[in-house]
C-alpha cells in the first residue's frame, strides 16, 4: 500500500494504491486526518486506486475518521475509485455517512469531483460579489434613485 496526502487548491487530497486491508484503510485515513489538523481544509478528495472495496464487516469506526475530518458541517468529503466495485462500495460508504449527516459522497470521474469540491467556494464568491454591489448601491445615496412622474 502507498498514498500521498497534499494540498491543492483550497482542497486536501489524499491518494491511495493498493490498499488490501481494513488496517490499511485506517492507516490512511489516520494519515489524512492528521495533515487536515494543520490545514483544516473543508474540501477533501479521498482518491482510491488498485485497491480492494470495503466490506460491510470491515467498517467498525471508519465514521469515526469522517466525523473527524468533517469538524465543519459546510466540509465535504469525495470519494473516488477506479473499479466499479470500489465504487459501489464507495457508494455505499457514503450513504452510511449522509445518514449520520456528513457531506460524504462518491464519483466515479474526478471532474466530477471537482466540480462538487468548487461549487461551494464559486457560490461563495458569487454571493460576495453581490453582497460588494448592494454596498455600492446603498452607498449610492436615495439621490440616485429619484422616480420622475
Amino acid at each position: 500500500m502507498k498514498y500521498n496526502v497534499s494540498e491543492k487548491s483550497e482542497c486536501l487530497v489524499a491518494q491511495l494504491f493498493g490498499r488490501k486491508t481494513a488496517g490499511e484503510m485506517y492507516e490512511f485515513l489516520r494519515a489524512v486526518v492528521q495533515e487536515n489538523r494543520t490545514y483544516r481544509h473543508s474540501s477533501i478528495f479521498l482518491d482510491v486506486r488498485s485497491s480492494r472495496p470495503l466490506f460491510h464487516n470491515e467498517r467498525p469506526g471508519l465514521f469515526d475518521f469522517f466525523k473527524e475530518l468533517a469538524g465543519d458541517p459546510s466540509c465535504k468529503i469525495a470519494l473516488l475509485g477506479d473499479t466499479r466495485d470500489l465504487c459501489i462500495s464507495h457508494e455505499y460508504v457514503a450513504l452510511l455517512a449522509q445518514q449520520q449527516g456528513l457531506r460524504v459522497r462518491s464519483f466515479r470521474d474526478r471532474a466530477a469531483v471537482l466540480a462538487w469540491l468548487n461549487e461551494r467556494r464559486h457560490q461563495q464568491e458569487r454571493r460576495g460579489q453581490l453582497e460588494e454591489r448592494r454596498g455600492r448601491h446603498r452607498r449610492a445615496g436615495p439621490e440616485n434613485h429619484r422616480r420622475t412622474l
